[in-house]
């Protein structure tokens, strides 16, 4: 097993300790702020993405990880991309369907609405497919294979990370990515490539965008989004109605 050079110690850092850390600060700001507009924080996330692939492709030459080799068995490649995102697509459209119809304030962020949103979702789910790929399943489970002795151990220590990263989403995503991340690294060791956990990933991350822009408009979602102190006065209402009907059943 080879060692790790200062680059990937600062890739690991820099992904396993920063990122995360900013994600909460992040969300709790989210939170108390108006949103920002849809198309600047669109954009953010793009360049966010695009200085992700950066870094990782940097680090991987430094440190010697091959990132584009291509699937060993090209035909179970495409089979596995299919029933993985049709397994992900069946589970998750119900849940995408019941954020809008809560009217959940975070679904604004994923959710575009005109034609240059639209576009732009394109760009940030295949930046998010690429960047987030080589990040977590091409370098960080390189090094934290070459760190633990461990391809699984490593594997379930990067997909903590990469759903702790997402900690705006809630922690009912967090669960569900956690998820999503384990099957991307199946994918990763059963193909040998990191190509068909792009594919997938990009695929999955532009039909959640585009199936809340239908169900936004379907279900009549605001265009400006739903504002803090209305999803605050739902969510208080909602816990009022849970301690009612607790106290109904206690008696």
């Amino acid at each position: 097993m080879k060692e790790i050079g200062t680059a990937g110690y600062s890739h690991l850092i820099l992904f396993c300790l920063v990122l995360p850390w900013a994600a909460v600060r992040s969300a709790a700001k989210l939170a108390s702020l108006p949103y920002p507009p849809r198309q600047k924080f669109f954009i953010a996330v793009l360049l966010q993405h695009l200085f992700f692939i950066g870094v990782s492709v940097s680090v991987a030459w430094m440190e010697k990880i091959p990132l584009l080799m291509m699937p060993l068995n090209p035909i179970l490649s495409v089979n596995l991309v299919v029933v993985v995102l049709a397994t992900a697509i069946v589970f998750m459209l119900p849940r995408w369907r019941r954020n809008v119809e809560n009217r959940e304030r975070k679904v604004y962020l994923f959710m575009p609405r005109d034609s240059r949103e639209k576009s732009l979702w394109v760009f940030i789910s295949a930046a998010a497919g690429i960047g987030e790929e080589i990040t977590y399943r091409g370098v960080m489970w390189v090094l934290l294979a070459r760190l633990t002795g461990s391809l699984w151990i490593a594997a379930l220590i990067a997909s903590s990370i990469f759903a702790f990263s997402h900690y705006m989403q809630g922690w009912i995503s967090i669960v569900a990515i956690f998820g999503f991340a384990l099957g991307f690294h199946a994918v990763v060791w059963l193909t040998g490539s990191l190509i068909p956990a792009m594919l997938l990933h990009f695929l999955y991350d532009l039909m959640a965008g585009m199936m809340y822009s239908y169900y936004g408009e379907k279900l009549g979602y605001p265009l400006e989004g739903i504002p803090r102190e209305a999803q605050t006065e739902r969510e208080y209402e909602t816990n009022e109605n849970n301690e009612t009907n607790e106290k109904d059943a206690r008696c």
